[in-house]
C-alpha cells in the first residue's frame, strides 16, 4: 500500500468510525490482540462497533479483489459463536454509501423466500413469464446472500457475480448450478436494464428447478443445525432407517410423516401431550426436517448424506467437548484409570 493509498485508507476508516459513533455505537480502533472482547488469534480488526449488547467486528478492504475468503470465513465463524456478534467485510465504496454497513441490511427469512417462490410459480402457471423470472431472480439472490450469512461467509454484501463466484469456489454451488446461474444472470441483466429479451419456458423452468433445489437443500441444512441434541438424535435414527430402506419402505416412511404432519396441524392434538405420546407423534420441527429430506431427489439425497455425515461427526465432537467441560465423563475416566492400575486393560 503506497503512502497516498494508506492516507486515503486511514481517512476512510476514521470516517466509518465516526458514522458508527453518530448512530450511538461505541467504537474501538487500533486494537491489540489482547484488547479484543474474545480471542481471535493474531487477527486485528480495523474497527469494533458495540451497541445494546451486540457488536460488529469490521474488516475494511480497498477492494474485493484477491481476498482470502477462506481466512475471513474462519474469523466470521468464530465471531458468530459469540451471541450478538457479527463479522463484517466492507470496502471503501461501502463507506461512501449513505447506509451504515451492518445496520440497515435485512434479508427475508427462508420461509418468506419460500412463500415468494410459490408466488413466482403461480406467475409461471399463468404464463406471466417475464414477471416470474424477475421475481425468481430476486428470490435466488436473496437466498445466496442469506446462505452466506448462515454459513459465516462474509460476502453477503458483494455484487452478485462476486457472490456467485465465491459460493461456487467454496463448494456451495456445483459447476452446473454456477453455469446456469451465470446464464440466468445475463438474461436478468438485460431485462433489468430495459432490453427486450425473448424468454422461453425451458430457461424459466431450469431456473425454477435451480431455485427450488437450493431452497430445499439450504433450508434443510439450516433446520438440522438448529435442532437440539435430543431432536438431532431422533433425526439421526430416522435418517439411518430411511437411508438404508428400500424404495417401498421409504415410501411407507414418507406416508407416515405425512400422517404425522396432518396430526400436528390439529391444534387440539398439539395441545394434548398425552395423546401425542400415545400416537407416537414426534416433535414438529423434527418431522418437518424428516419430511423435507424424504422429498430430496436421489442426487440431492447423496449430497445431503455426505453433508450430514460431516455435520454429525462435528456435532458429536462438540458434545464430547461439552461433556468433558462439565465433568460428565469424569466417572468414566476414573474407572478407566482404575482398570489400568489394576492391569485389566489390554494393548490395542
Amino acid at each position: 500500500m503506497t503512502n497516498n493509498t494508506k492516507i486515503l485508507y486511514d481517512e476512510k476508516v476514521k470516517s466509518l468510525a465516526e458514522k458508527y459513533e453518530s448512530q450511538g455505537f461505541h467504537v474501538l480502533t487500533e486494537l491489540k490482540t489482547d484488547e479484543l472482547p474474545f480471542d481471535l488469534g493474531n487477527y486485528q480488526p480495523d474497527l469494533i462497533a458495540i451497541k445494546d449488547g451486540s457488536g460488529l467486528v469490521i474488516e475494511v478492504k480497498n477492494s474485493l479483489n484477491r481476498l482470502s475468503i477462506d481466512r475471513l470465513q474462519a474469523l466470521a465463524e468464530e465471531v458468530s459463536t459469540h451471541p450478538g456478534w457479527h463479522f463484517l467485510l466492507v470496502t471503501l465504496e461501502d463507506i461512501e454509501a449513505k447506509s451504515l454497513p451492518g445496520t440497515s441490511e435485512q434479508f427475508p427469512s427462508w420461509q418468506e423466500l419460500t412463500d415468494r417462490f410459490i408466488q413466482a410459480h403461480k406467475l409461471i402457471e399463468n404464463d406471466e413469464i417475464e414477471p416470474a423470472f424477475l421475481l425468481m431472480w430476486s428470490i435466488f439472490e436473496g437466498a445466496l446472500r442469506k446462505r452466506a450469512v448462515d454459513v459465516s461467509i462474509p460476502i453477503e454484501r458483494f455484487p452478485v457475480i462476486g457472490l456467485l463466484r465465491h459460493l461456487y469456489s467454496l463448494g456451495e454451488l456445483s459447476i452446473s448450478q454456477f453455469d446456469l446461474a451465470q446464464a440466468c444472470f445475463e438474461v436478468w441483466n438485460r431485462l433489468a436494464h430495459g432490453y427486450i429479451e425473448n424468454l422461453n419456458l425451458p430457461v424459466v423452468h431450469n431456473f425454477d428447478n435451480l431455485v427450488r433445489e437450493l431452497l430445499g437443500k439450504w433450508t434443510v441444512e439450516l433446520a438440522i443445525s438448529q435442532l437440539s441434541s435430543e431432536d438431532l438424535a431422533a433425526f439421526r435414527a430416522w435418517f439411518a432407517e430411511f437411508d438404508a430402506a428400500s424404495l417401498d419402505k421409504r415410501e411407507e416412511l414418507r406416508r407416515n410423516l405425512i400422517n404425522q404432519t396432518s396430526l400436528l396441524l390439529a391444534q387440539e392434538l398439539i395441545r394434548n401431550e398425552k395423546l401425542k405420546k400415545e400416537l407416537n407423534v414426534n416433535d414438529e420441527q423434527v418431522i418437518n426436517v424428516e419430511f423435507a429430506v424424504s422429498l430430496l431427489s436421489p442426487e440431492d439425497l447423496a449430497a445431503f448424506r455426505t453433508w450430514f455425515a460431516e455435520f454429525d461427526a462435528a456435532a458429536w465432537d462438540k458434545q464430547i467437548e461439552k461433556d468433558v467441560a462439565v465433568g460428565r465423563l469424569d466417572v468414566l475416566a476414573q474407572k478407566a484409570l482404575k482398570h489400568l492400575r489394576e492391569g485389566r486393560c489390554t494393548d490395542l
